[in-house]
């Protein structure tokens, strides 16, 4: 159930990257969840503190906090494997939850227990035991983010997809989405913090076609802040023939970032809309398998 939390002779964090927090003091009972949301009335992932409280700041991580407190539970740490921009949804975001051990349920009863307080958007797909160790973020090996685009207007899809009007050319559209395959500077192509590290190694950008959809995966080891929304409306620029816009500028931006590249890139992001946290994969876990849509639009 628990265990010390320091490891003494662990490596040190690689250069470059954030030092790992601290796991909470004492012993904690830890979950692995898998959870799927509704993005579109949330301002992101990530609990804004005492704004939330204030202002009334409706976040994930705080509904469910909440959801933990109502079902009578003593929360000790919630978090998510990203933070998830504000309106992105997510097909399968996964978080440790590590609770007080007195009165905490098996990983078994806890949806049921937690279920009836969580807000109508969100769903607990899963809950397993798991080591006070597993971090949902920095043990992730790869996330997988799915955006669709669709070719037509839809009267039931609209929160879950990018309807483009323009006509798009597909083969343009493919190259740019691959031009991003690789370990690049994405300071034209995300928010960066003053400390972030800029470069990325983006595993794989795919695409395929599902009736009136256009389906763009791509998978990182990680993501900097509005990196895929930037990287959609970028292959979306190219693809409808916008203006400055081609696969090469992509190219020559990744490689070598110009004064003017982010404000550029930042005016085409694609809206979040779209955008899903698909899949999130750790050591001995599967990929996120066949390019598939969250919502039929024939």
């Amino acid at each position: 159930m628990s265990r010390p939390v320091s490891r003494p002779g662990a490596p040190g964090p690689r250069p470059g990257s954030r030092v790992r927090p601290a796991k909470p003091l004492g012993l904690v009972t830890a979950y692995r969840l898998v959870l799927e949301y509704e993005g579109g009335k949330f301002q992101g992932w990530q609990r804004q503190g005492e704004r939330q409280s204030a202002e009334g700041v409706r976040t994930v991580a705080g509904s469910i906090e909440h959801a933990v407190r109502q079902a009578g539970l003593r929360l000790v740490t919630l978090m998510g494997s990203g933070r998830t921009d504000a309106g992105v949804h997510a097909l399968g975001q996964v978080a440790h939850l590590h609770l007080e051990p007195t009165g905490a349920p098996s990983h078994r009863d806890l949806p049921r227990l937690l279920e009836p307080h969580l807000p109508g958007d969100i769903g607990l797909r899963a809950a397993y035991s798991c080591s006070p160790d597993f971090h949902a973020r920095h043990d992730a090996m790869s996330r997988s983010y799915l955006y669709q685009i669709s070719q037509r207007r839809s009267g039931l899809a609209k929160p879950f997809i990018w309807w483009v009007k323009q006509r798009l050319d597909l083969t343009s559209l493919e190259r740019a989405w691959k031009t991003f395959e690789g370990t690049f500077d994405m300071s034209a192509f995300a928010d960066l913090d003053a400390q972030d590290d800029p470069r990325c190694k983006i595993e794989a950008c795919e695409m395929a076609q599902s009736g009136s959809l256009i389906l763009l995966r791509v998978t990182a080891s990680h993501f900097k802040r509005s990196q895929v929304r930037r990287m959609v409306g970028a292959a979306v620029a190219c693809a409808r023939g916008e203006a400055g816009a081609d696969p090469a500028r992509i190219a020559r931006d990744l490689a070598r970032p110009r004064p003017d590249a982010a404000l550029f890139w930042s005016a085409l992001a694609a809206p979040a809309s779209g955008l899903f946290l698909e899949h999130v994969r750790y050591q001995g876990d599967a990929g996120p398998g066949d390019l598939k849509p969250m919502i039929l639009v024939p």
